[in-house]
């Protein structure tokens, strides 16, 4: 019968070096994810309120997509990597396990709010004949939207950075 590799095998210390940069990278990418939406819900959905509606419009069919996909792809690897950090932390009772699971939930959560109201808000907005009296009333509830996105990234970079440093304790405890 085989036995289990030991806790200093090659192997096992290859493996948890992956895990370590594959959860610390999750962590940043999720923070990146969730700075991206704050400083959109702080400074330039502002920006766009204060605009007369038909030059918000012509900014936003210009500028929209662009900062759409500057943020999307942070988003989609958080989703990827936070739940490959949970699977691992969970499927091997790592400690953090709640958090990590916690913060791929709000993850998972922005990322279901693009169906729920941002695509088709957005693809309205990008439409030549979107009304531009309609633009206060639309941009009142997109503020409103991405305030709950930028909340559930906000928190889920919170829970990643708590459940990663849980991990790390216990590491530095059982390494000495």
């Amino acid at each position: 019968m085989a036995q289990p590799p030991s806790a200093s095998s090659p192997r096992v210390l290859a493996a948890r070096r992956a895990a370590r940069i594959i959860d610390t990278t999750a962590v940043a990418v999720t923070s990146a994810f969730a700075g991206g939406a704050l400083l959109t819900q702080t400074v330039i959905v502002p920006h766009w309120r204060e605009m007369d509606p038909a030059e918000f419009l012509s900014e936003f069919a210009r500028a929209g997509p662009a900062t759409g996909a500057t943020v999307f792809p942070f988003e989609v690897a958080s989703v990827v990597l936070l739940s490959m950090t949970t699977y691992s932390t969970v499927t091997s009772r790592r400690p953090g396990r709640l958090a990590w699971a916690l913060a791929t939930t709000c993850m998972v959560g922005t990322f279901l709010l693009l169906p729920i109201y941002f695509l088709d808000a957005n693809l309205a907005l990008l439409d030549p004949a979107f009304p531009p009296q309609a633009v206060h009333a639309e941009l009142t509830a997109w503020y409103r939207w991405n305030w709950i996105r930028t909340g559930l990234g906000l928190a889920a970079a919170a829970l990643s950075c708590i459940a990663l440093t849980a991990g790390r304790r216990e590491n530095a405890t059982t390494s000495r």
